[in-house]
């Protein structure tokens, strides 16, 4: 399941729902999975990733993936697959987390 593409009721960080958007699946739970945001919005942090062939990958807009706005979700609120990650975006990503979230 990691690296599909998928579009999801992300909540804001106040805890309330935002609008359906994309999200990176990153680690599948179970019943649950981990979750990043994906946004149009390019950043430029370390835990951001730019998405090399976001066309390809099924979103609309060139996109970068957020690791530091992650959330655990019931599979259940993560519906339509849009897309999964190319192996060089999924590299990417696999090196970012590597690199910045050991603890």
């Amino acid at each position: 399941m990691f690296g599909e593409i998928h579009i999801c009721q992300f909540p804001f960080t106040s805890g309330e729902l935002g609008k359906p958007r994309p999200v990176l699946t990153l680690f599948d739970l179970g019943l649950d999975v981990v979750i990043c945001r994906i946004t149009s919005v390019l950043r430029t942090g370390p835990l951001d990733v730019l998405l090399a062939d976001w066309k390809q990958e099924g979103l609309a807009l060139p996109s970068v993936a957020r690791l530091d706005r992650i959330v655990t979700a019931e599979k259940t609120l993560v519906t339509r697959q849009i897309g999964k990650l190319s192996t060089v975006d999924e590299q990417a990503v696999r090196k970012a987390w590597n690199q910045y979230m050991r603890l």
